[in-house]
């Protein structure tokens, strides 16, 4: 991995300067004969030095491990709202069941989200149908609200978490357009479902304040293509980059070898 791999190579430069020190003593030996004392704080030094630097790298190397398990959890969780966010667009617009057993049947499916042109015809259609538009509005809603809840519980962990604050930026994203999709949907055509604090709540979002402007089906197809189409993309990169932080493999052995440690404490 690649903590051990820095590990290596802070050790490999420790000895190499260790061994460049001793060479030295073929070119500057009358120097360091001569001053014994700097010689030997030197020495000192550069052993402490490079025993610092490994020890660092070594603990800096558990440190990662030990977040990479915590960052993928994370990811996971915001490729599960992605996913539940393009899957339902698509079963919803191009009236596809979706197999989701299996990595071809996923793969299969977000080509048609990724076909933006076909989708955006699909998406007109849709919205023509005053059965699926309803529909749409309550999925956006419960899509947008399960995200939020992911969103905002992890978002003080992946702020801080320097090489994952992009992809959890594009994330942000991604819920900004479903917040405003299920807003303008909420506010323009409010359903008999909406309780009178959902409705305030509604009518007092930034969203509400460009109803009118933005609420037309151009408006709405356009967003929900490009809604569809970003959500397939942040499903399969964060779920690629959760599994180069700890493979399927780790989890594998992990569990086997907890399995041995409670078969021997069973014994």
């Amino acid at each position: 991995m690649e903590s051990t791999r820095r590990l290596v190579v802070t050790a490999a430069l420790g000895i190499a300067l260790i061994a460049l020190a001793g060479a030295s003593d073929f070119v500057f030996g009358s120097f360091w004969a001569g001053h014994a004392m700097v010689t030997s704080l030197l020495a000192a030094l550069l052993v402490l030095a490079v025993t610092v630097a490994v020890l660092n790298e070594a603990l800096d190397g558990r440190d990662r491990r030990r977040w990479s398990v915590l960052a993928q959890y994370v990811l996971f969780q915001l490729v599960q709202a992605a996913r539940a966010t393009w899957m339902e667009l698509v079963e919803l617009i191009e009236q596809h069941k979706i197999e989701s057993g299996s990595p071809e049947g996923l793969a299969s499916a977000a080509a048609l989200a990724r076909d933006s042109a076909s989708f955006a015809v699909a998406t007109s259609a849709m919205l023509l149908d005053p059965k699926r538009r309803r529909i749409l509005q309550e999925v956006m809603v419960a899509i947008a609200a399960h995200s939020r809840t992911v969103v905002v519980n992890w978002a003080a962990v992946m702020v801080g978490a320097g090489p994952y604050t992009e992809v959890f930026d594009r994330h942000v994203e991604l819920q900004g357009h479903l917040d405003w999709i299920s807003d303008i949907l909420s506010h323009n055509e409010p359903t008999e479902h909406r309780t009178v604090a959902q409705t305030h709540l509604t009518r007092s979002s930034v969203a509400a304040e460009h109803a009118v402007a933005l609420g037309s089906d151009d408006w709405l197809c356009e967003q929900i293509v490009i809604t569809a189409a970003l959500a397939v993309r942040l499903d399969y990169e964060s779920r690629e980059l959760g599994f180069r932080l700890v493979p399927m493999e780790w989890w594998a052995e992990r569990s086997g070898r907890v399995a041995r440690e409670y078969a021997g404490l069973s014994g």
